[in-house]
């Protein structure tokens, strides 16, 4: 029984931690595996598809006014003065309305719910637009503070190299010891920049962890993207996509309908308001409503009422006017908002541009850097050359793999924030 009871403790306590670090360790997200968990958990893109169900359920309510209403009464009614003989009454009743014509409130206002709804999706498609690009940026910034651990890590192995190289040079008396203390303190600074080198990887997993909504110190391990494909994009394909396809462009078209339709509301006090009712009551003497001698047991009714509003102190013409400088409002926040996504989509191709040209740069540098630390090095073995050609030989290949990364992991990025300038992620993720 005992040890029933331990395996059970053990499956319940030990088995989902067990589970939770094996895959942790294991697992190897890819950055589309990113992106679908981060759409997953997301809270401001669950915020976003909550006010979509909040404008769904205010479209129905809308689409409700336009049918009749039934409701029922039942009433006492006493007469005390004297003069009048009216026995108690007790009246119960239904009737049914149906509004015929409000101003053309009653279709404006479905009009206005069918605009919000469509709005709070296009919400969703900018949180998604940005969202996502979003996790590209910090995908992207992981994998380079992993490439520059790794040079970081690899410099370290050149700097111990040399330094054995010099402390063996100086204890056969063929350099001075300042040579070899140079290249101690060069592999000290190396040491150095690996701890800071890993510690920016830490917290770039810490970043990609909490965009996830995963534990910020949960391992994470992602796929490698080193390979790249320059790509030729057009400009005016850019900013065509952008102006078509950007939801916030959309957003604030729908804003001007929106505030056009508001006139249309504010302005329905000025028509009449057109009802059609019918009703049925039962009048009696007693709480049943039994027929009372002298009096009309049921009563059935028909109506046709209008009725128009004709003096309201011109409350009525300033919510107009408040509604009109609405629209003027509205048509403006359009060349705003289109201004800016052009700005946005010129910054995404010129910045593409710029790393497409960095990565041939850093390319046919990291080929130097490499044959230069390489003679270097080949000419301190042969002392034909100081301890300090060859920390600056090393020197320069670090920042050459360096510029490499920037070039290449920007690029990649680029081409991201060009996708995300064309409402691209938008389109795709939020369906």
């Amino acid at each position: 029984m005992k040890r029933i009871l331990l395996i059970i403790c053990f499956f319940y306590y030990f088995l989902p931690a067990v589970l939770l670090a094996a895959e942790n360790n294991d697992t190897i997200l890819s950055l589309e595996e990113c992106i679908e968990i981060v759409i997953a958990n997301n809270p401001d893109l669950a915020m976003a598809r909550s006010d979509q169900g909040n404008r769904e359920a205010l479209l129905q309510s809308s689409q409700k006014n336009l049918y009749p209403t039934l409701s029922a009464q039942y009433s006492y009614m006493h007469q005390p003065d004297e003069v009048y003989t009216l026995p108690d009454l007790f009246t119960y009743g239904v009737k049914a309305e149906q509004p015929l014509y409000k101003g053309k409130s009653l279709v404006t206002s479905v009009k206005q719910a069918e605009l919000s709804l469509e709005t709070s999706k296009l919400v969703i498609e900018q949180v998604t637009n940005n969202l996502v690009f979003e996790v590209f940026g910090r995908y992207y910034e992981l994998l380079r503070a992993l490439k520059l651990e790794e040079e970081a890590r690899q410099s370290v192995l050149r700097l111990q190299s040399h330094s054995k190289d010099a402390k063996a040079f100086y204890e056969a008396g063929l350099i001075p010891k300042n040579d070899m203390l140079q290249s101690e303190v060069e592999l000290a600074q190396g040491e150095q920049d690996l701890v800071d080198a890993e510690n920016v990887s830490a917290m770039a997993k810490s970043r990609l962890n909490v965009l996830m909504e995963r534990p910020v110190g949960a391992l994470l391990n992602i796929e490698e993207s080193d390979k790249y494909t320059i790509q030729d994009i057009s400009w005016d394909e850019v900013i065509e996509k952008a102006r078509a396809n950007r939801a916030e462009i959309a957003q604030s078209d729908k804003a001007v309908k929106i505030a056009e339709n508001d006139i249309v509301l504010k302005k329905a006090p000025y028509l009449p308001s057109v009802t059609l009712s019918a009703s049925y009551d039962r009048v009696g003497d007693d709480i049943g409503a039994a027929p009372s001698p002298g009096f009309p047991s049921e009563l059935k009714t028909v109506k046709a009422m209008a009725t128009w509003q004709l003096w309201t102190w011109l409350k009525d013409r300033d919510e107009v006017h408040a509604a009109e400088k609405n629209l003027q409002k509205a048509k403006k926040a359009v060349t705003r908002t289109t201004n800016e996504v052009t700005l946005d989509a010129r910054n995404s191709y010129l910045r593409l541009e710029q790393a497409a040209k960095r990565i041939k740069v850093s390319e046919k540098a990291i080929e130097h850097a490499k044959e230069n630390y390489r003679i270097n090095q080949a000419q301190y073995q042969a002392q034909l050359t100081t301890s300090t050609d060859v920390l600056d030989a090393q020197t320069l290949l670090s920042q050459a793999m360096t510029n490499y990364y920037d070039a290449l992991y920007g690029y990649q990025l680029a081409l991201a924030a060009i996708d995300k300038s064309k409402g691209l992620f938008g389109q795709r993720y939020s369906k």
